[in-house]
């Protein structure tokens, strides 16, 4: 007995007549009454009397169609419940970032998500990009923003955004005219900078190595939110991408200026692990994460190219060689 000639009896007995049924199922009639002879001599009982206005159900007939429709109607719920499923993709995915995107993307990206998938989960995962880097080898993560101060041979970087790094001092510090920092500031200085096994201090080092210029360190601390209170208190300045200080700097309690070196740049790639599958519920989440940033970069909240960004994978290999060495490195 198959689930075919199951929904085909139930259609004759709610029918009434054979010719009817077979309209309804866009089969012939005589293709409907081999499968009906085939599902009684199967069970060996008659299920329908014939008369001249059509077919009635027996006894056998009438046990069999309470047991087939709910049998198929539980059967259609299931179909339908996972279908559904399939269309909200419950499940969970996992993305690390590092603060200064958890800061500005982090709360949109969330919202995005759960509109767009109500009966799944995110999860956001903050840390610098040396640990998020691990992660992803681990299989903690599903993928990462991350600053691409190395590559991986089980990690596929995409370019997301090309960042500019401003220099970042107290807001009631001594007043400066010009619009634009110049990297040998940082000799002149205090300086309050991440550890230099972070990829955004070895964008700082790079830049200012190429520059033959050594940077004033009193400080390393390897978190953003204690740079800030730092700086805001008058300690140093320090530097980071203005998307880490926009609402400082839009209550007037930083000032933030940008590097006129084009080496005071950063690039932030999503990396995706090569050892684990993708499904669409990721890569939808990485399209929501690419809208985000082109659009807080409109805005101005990032700083920074989005488009265009292919030449970056082509120009990595000569960007090491200019690069002094350092320990294994990779963010802020």
């Amino acid at each position: 007995m198959d689930l075919t000639d199951l929904r085909y009896f139930v259609e004759i007995a709610g029918s009434g007549s054979l010719s009817r049924a077979a309209g309804r199922l866009s089969i012939s009639q005589p293709t409907l009454s081999r499968c009906l002879n085939k599902l009684e001599r199967e069970l060996r009982s008659e299920l329908f009397y014939r008369h001249g206005r059509g077919v009635r159900p027996t006894d056998a007939g009438t046990r069999l169609l309470g047991v087939a429709t709910e049998t198929l109607r539980q059967l259609d719920d299931v179909k339908s419940e996972l279908h559904a499923k399939t269309l909200d993709e419950v499940g969970e995915v996992t993305v690390g970032t590092p603060p200064s995107i958890a800061s500005t993307v982090g709360a949109d990206l969330a919202v995005a998500f759960a509109h767009r998938y109500p009966g799944a989960r995110l999860r956001v995962r903050e840390g610098f990009s040396g640990v998020l880097l691990e992660w992803i080898e681990a299989g903690r993560l599903d993928f990462a923003v991350l600053y691409d101060a190395r590559r991986a041979s089980n990690v596929l970087s995409t370019p997301l955004l090309l960042e500019n790094l401003f220099l970042v001092e107290a807001a009631n510090g001594p007043p400066d005219r010009s619009h634009t920092a110049d990297t040998g500031e940082l000799a002149t200085r205090p300086c309050l900078l991440t550890g230099p096994e972070n990829g955004l201090r070895r964008v700082v080092d790079a830049a200012c190595w190429a520059e033959r210029i050594q940077p004033r360190v009193t400080m390393e601390i390897d978190c953003v939110a204690a740079l800030k209170q730092l700086v805001e208190r008058g300690i140093g300045c320090t530097v980071l991408p203005f998307g880490a200080v926009h609402r400082e700097v839009q209550e007037g309690r930083l000032r933030a200026r940008a590097f006129h070196a084009p080496a005071m740049r950063a690039m932030l790639v999503i990396a995706t692990p090569t050892h684990k599958p993708v499904g669409s519920m990721i890569r939808a989440t990485i399209g929501m994460l690419q809208s985000e940033v082109r659009r807080l970069a409109l805005a101005g909240v990032l700083q920074g190219e989005t488009r265009d960004l292919g030449w970056w994978n082509r120009s990595v290999a000569t960007v090491a060689e200019a690069t002094p060495p350092v320990e294994t490195a990779v963010d802020a």
